[in-house]
């Protein structure tokens, strides 16, 4: 399918389909697990960008097969008895977009740090619905540049799995382009995932917000306007920050991931009417993990203070996300499955939410072996008070790679102006340092 050639930045879209390279049947089922129906209104959109010597001829073959959904299992439908959503394998293969740009890889990224909104030109704002059995869960965008380089971008159904499952699952794809895993592991052996039952909480969750219903289309619309920018702290600029805000404390009682949250929670407080009092951390859980399945297993914990943040000894706040943080994963499950998994939540932005991804492997992911010069995630569906994601950085001399931490900032519109200027007060925002 070809749409017509317009003068924009992107334009030459075409949309193909490419099928599985062996039938998984149509018998094939797979039942969400709770925390995957908590995540069901939440997409992971993300975007890597490749240098010319990654283009030679690249073979976009079917993507590689996992426990759990896949590129295979395409159609969701709901139990007649219970409402309940599950997936069905139609064997329809994984959607592609394809698209050309006129600019430079550099000069996109130039242009990223004037109008944050171009990064969506890129990457498919897709959801599931109102069709359920004909919607995709993953879409795949290939955007090539003028320069030969080139971008690789995913939307993908936060049902299927979170971040860490996701990148887990693009590095395997690499993987077997690159000759390096077999092209069709053996199917997993049992065609339905048994559900177990949540352990009884003690009290309800604070970290999820119950929203709609929505329905079969699966999309939350917040009142306000939501918008996104990213920025790059090198590691010198984080062990700067550290001394700065945390100088007299000794150096093993700063743990770099929630030291940083410290410094954006404050100056994210420091321009909204209301303070946030209550935030969500979100980490990878390698303790519930498995190998080569799709889930989400993220550790999902509050903190809440009674005590005015703008005004607050950093290390206060530190102390606070570090000893006070309350799990709350098992209360959310019990809530999903308090309704039989056919209400509709929100957990990134039902509070102001910190995602921590600074160990997924973004630069593992390999093509003609060359790994992506830089990478981001965003998220669609996020709720009010915002979400911050805390990405490894790139490595390279073209983007001022050091490693360090990328951040992504995604809130209500009007707040960015505001904050911008509080990150820069606090010496987190340089202007050498903006992505979009």
């Amino acid at each position: 399918m070809v749409f017509p050639k317009e003068e924009k930045l992107v334009h030459s879209i075409r949309l193909s389909s490419v099928g599985p390279g062996r039938v998984t049947g149509t018998d094939v089922v797979h039942i969400p697990s709770s925390l995957d129906l908590a995540m069901k209104l939440h997409y992971l959109r993300g975007v890597y960008y490749f240098s010319a010597q990654a283009t030679q001829e690249p073979q976009w073959r079917p993507l590689p097969s996992q426990s759990g959904p896949t590129h295979d299992d395409r159609g969701y439908w709901r139990s007649p008895d219970t409402g309940r959503p599950y997936m069905k394998c139609n064997d329809c293969g994984v959607r592609f977009i394809e698209g050309k740009c006129d600019k430079t890889i550099e000069e996109w990224l130039e242009m990223l740090s004037e109008d944050c909104e171009l990064r969506n030109l890129l990457v498919s704002d897709h959801v599931i619905g109102p069709e359920l059995s004909f919607s995709p869960p993953l879409l795949i965008q290939i955007t090539q540049f003028k320069c030969g380089g080139f971008s690789l971008s995913l939307n993908w159904a936060h049902i299927l799995g979170d971040v860490f499952a996701v990148v887990d699952f693009i590095n395997k794809w690499g993987q077997m382009l690159a000759g390096l895993q077999k092209d069709h592991p053996e199917p997993p052996k049992s065609n339905t995932v048994i559900l177990e039952t949540p352990m009884k909480a003690d009290r309800e969750p604070i970290s999820v917000r119950r929203v709609g219903p929505v329905g079969d289309h699966w999309i939350y619309c917040p009142g306000r306007k939501k918008g996104t920018f990213t920025f790059h702290l090198t590691s010198s600029q984080l062990t700067h920050l550290r001394s700065k805000f945390f100088g007299h404390m000794k150096s093993g009682r700063v743990p770099p991931y929630e030291s940083l949250c410290t410094i954006l929670w404050q100056c994210i407080a420091n321009v909204k009417e209301e303070e946030p009092k209550v935030v969500t951390i979100c980490k990878n859980d390698p303790s519930k993990r498995a190998i080569g399945v799709l889930s989400n297993s993220q550790k999902i914990s509050v903190v809440r203070t009674d005590s005015s943040i703008k005004g607050s000894d950093p290390c206060e706040i530190l102390g606070l996300l570090v000893d006070q943080a309350m799990e709350e994963t098992a209360q959310i499950e019990e809530a999903v499955e308090r309704d039989n998994g056919v209400s509709d939540f929100i957990i990134y932005g039902a509070n102001l939410t910190f995602l921590d991804i600074g160990e997924a492997n973004l630069y593992e992911l390999e093509l003609n072996g060359l790994k992506p010069i830089f990478a981001d995630y965003a998220i669609g569906g996020v709720g009010e008070e915002g979400v911050v994601l805390v990405h490894p950085g790139p490595k390279g001399a073209k983007l001022s790679g050091d490693g360090g931490r990328v951040v992504t900032v995604i809130l209500p519109e009007n707040l960015l102006p505001a904050l911008k200027g509080e990150l820069k007060k606090n010496d987190l925002l340089l202007d050498e340092n903006i992505f979009s």
